[in-house]
């Protein structure tokens, strides 16, 4: 379509396109006067609640358009329901370059764009931090440029991503070049937010649309603790038919509530961005296809779970933010038919969310930090993380300001991204961490808020977005009158919280999934007594008893072969060992001690880097099954820098981690959580 048609001729390609290639009959409300204004050559910002399709807006403008399309996009889930119907449904050639995909995957990717094979390119902010992958997206025929989340470009937004800042930059490139449109796409921004996105994206117009969800009903019950959660959740996957997605703040929390609800007969997976690739995909799949009723998720599923039929969403934990709360909650009821939304309220959890606040909010010295590092010698983003020891979200949002305000600039050097100094000379202006700051924590106050309402749940969402002309919806529990008592756990649950498994997670075909006894997040007294005299002598005799039953469990065929990590602390090693009763190779020893304690050390790079290379194996490395033990596991590391020097040496069966403790380390400083 010639891009200076106009008016009547507009509409009548654009429904033409509609119904051969998408095989629909009319437009959702919105959905037309945004494609005509992206065809007449204007910018627009679309605000549009979940569910009303704002994924066609790109999808049909960017066939009319002809060229390349661009999306960028935070959501990995999104991008891959996207590119499954885009080619199974639409016949539009699409492709994606992300993290979540290997190099030869992300290189044939850009193969087909460079033969002009694309007509959509999906591509993770990240993927813009990337001087190399700059230097390419600026060579292709891009005609439109969509930002979806576009609330995240914001400094005001819920979720502030430092890659965003990439894409004002890169939209003014893209102008400066030739005709391009710009569409910013998300379904939470208020009056704040969205001025500043256009400021961002200047110029462009704003095209809001009521936020109301009329088939919606929203809920809040009072919880005290997990057990009552899950209690609840048992007895909503009971009564309910449907398909639910249950969010949790936490990777451990999806493993918790998928593990409880699998053991009271539900089908129930867990997600979150920590697991494989493959894994992730498969299980999205499989969600999507109806395989099990339920996903316990992180969101890092997030918005982007293309799944039409959800009838009810879960919040199991306080969201950060009534934006974060709508654009999740509003997953549900996308089919028209009447849906709900479910908050299980603790006032106990908004600590969880306090602790995300803090973690990403830099202070003046770690920009003094990251500067010194990087003016010292020119380093990677995982060099300057080990340097410093900074939280790993800091030091991306540092150094995002720092590139912006022209302290730092981003070179490629021997196929590696590093950051060089400048010499530029001051200090940085940081007024916006302070704003951003003060914006989270209103945000966080107004969701806690929200938890205690006494009004319409609907209308204060919806208020709180902007949409002023927001009416009493009568369909929320406040409405109804149906709020209930604060629900307490019972017995049994309690009991199979503080004894449920404790695990040691996999690791890329390194080790298997592994077992520790105790947990330092539910300060037992057994973890207590057990980290207090690890350096004393042997564990007490119910402690190595535990053990023992451990590895039954473990190795019920009784072929493995106990493997302990040397250890320079662990005083009743022996004593464990030989209480365990099984074959033990002592064949792994420190060719170079460490420089320092796992727990006096930072974060998680400078963790890797303290064990890389310090660990060797002798010659006879028994064959089968192996357990390596240790007296406690933190990072991993030490765990795979073992199995990594048994593969190396010739070892293929299986590798399971087994420990007395499960420890967190603190991010940014030294410590257990």
């Amino acid at each position: 379509m010639a891009s200076h048609a106009i008016g009547t001729e507009v509409n009548t390609e654009i429904d033409a396109l509609l119904g051969r290639r998408f095989g629909m009959s009319a437009f959702r409300p919105g959905q037309r006067e945004a494609i005509v204004a992206l065809l007449e050559g204007r910018d627009l910002l679309c605000i549009q609640p979940t569910g009303h399709g704002k994924s066609l807006i790109y999808q049909l403008s960017a066939v009319a358009l002809g060229g390349l399309t661009v999306v960028i996009s935070p959501l990995l889930a999104l991008m891959r329901d996207q590119l499954d119907h885009l080619a199974t449904r639409f016949a539009i050639p699409a492709g994606t370059i992300n993290s979540d995909q290997d190099e030869a995957a992300n290189a044939e990717v850009i193969a087909r764009a460079d033969r002009g094979e694309l007509a959509i390119l999906f591509l993770a902010p990240e993927q813009l931090d990337r001087v190399d992958r700059l230097a390419w997206l600026h060579g292709l025929d891009v005609r439109l440029l969509v930002i979806d989340e576009a609330h995240c470009i914001s400094t005001w937004g819920h979720d502030f991503r430092p890659s965003y800042r990439e894409i004002g930059r890169f939209a003014r490139t893209l102008r400066a070049r030739g005709p391009v449109r710009v569409l910013a796409l998300t379904a939470t921004a208020d009056a704040r937010t969205a001025a500043d996105i256009c400021a961002q994206l200047a110029p462009i117009d704003e095209h809001r649309r009521s936020m109301d969800r009329p088939n919606l009903a929203l809920c809040v019950s009072r919880v005290a603790g997990l057990g009552a959660k899950l209690q609840l959740l048992d007895e909503l996957l009971h009564e309910e038919p449907g398909c639910c997605l249950l969010y949790c703040a936490t990777r451990d929390a999806t493993g918790v509530v998928a593990e409880y609800l699998r053991l009271q007969g539900h089908e129930v997976a867990a997600y979150h961005a920590g697991l494989p690739p493959e894994r992730k995909k498969a299980l999205q799949a499989d969600f999507v296809a109806g395989r099990f009723r339920a996903i316990a998720a992180t969101n890092a599923l997030g918005m982007g779970i293309d799944k039409s039929d959800l009838r009810v969403v879960v919040h199991v934990d306080v969201p950060g933010s009534i934006t974060a709360y709508y654009q999740e909650v509003g997953r549900a009821g996308r089919d028209g038919l009447p849906a709900r939304g479910l908050l299980l309220f603790d006032p106990r959890d908004r600590k969880v969310q306090d602790y995300f606040i803090h973690s990403a909010q830099p202070e003046p010295r770690d920009f003094a930090l990251l500067r010194e590092a990087a003016a010292s010698a020119p380093r990677t983003l995982t060099e300057l993380r080990r340097v410093t020891g900074l939280h790993p979200t800091r030091v991306t949002v540092v150094l995002a300001e720092l590139v912006e305000q022209g302290f730092l600039v981003k070179e490629m050097r021997q196929r590696r991204q590093v950051y060089v100094d400048t010499g530029k000379t001051g200090l940085p202006v940081l007024e916006r961490y302070v704003n951003q700051r003060a914006v989270r924590s209103r945000g966080l106050e107004a969701m806690m808020a929200y938890a205690g309402a006494s009004g319409c749940l609907m209308q204060t969402l919806r208020r709180h977005l902007g949409d002023d002309e927001a009416n009493p919806c009568g369909r929320c529990v406040v409405c109804r009158d149906e709020l209930k008592h604060e629900v307490e756990a019972c017995a049994e649950t309690t009991v199979w919280l503080a004894r449920r498994p404790v695990v040691l997670p996999g690791y890329r075909g390194l080790l298997k999934q592994g077992r520790a006894l105790y947990d330092s997040e539910r300060r037992s007294a057994a973890f207590r007594g057990f980290m207090g005299g690890r350096t004393q002598g042997a564990p007490s005799a119910d402690a190595i008893g535990a053990l023992t039953a451990l590895v039954r469990e473990l190795d019920a065929q009784g072929d493995a072969t106990i493997v302990p990590l040397p250890s320079r602390s662990w005083v009743g090693q022996a004593a464990v060992l030989a209480a365990l009763e099984r074959p033990v190779w002592h064949g792994l020893r420190w060719s170079e001690a460490p420089v320092a304690r796992q727990g006096a050390l930072l974060n998680n790079d400078q963790r890797r880097a303290n064990v890389a290379g310090c660990m060797t194996a002798a010659r006879d490395v028994p064959q089968g099954p192996i357990l390596l033990l240790d007296d406690y596991v933190g990072s991993s590391a030490t765990m795979r820098a073992a199995a990594r020097v048994l593969r190396d040496a010739g070892h293929t069966a299986a590798r399971t981690p087994i420990a007395f403790a499960r420890v967190r380390w603190r991010l940014g400083r030294p410590g257990i959580v």
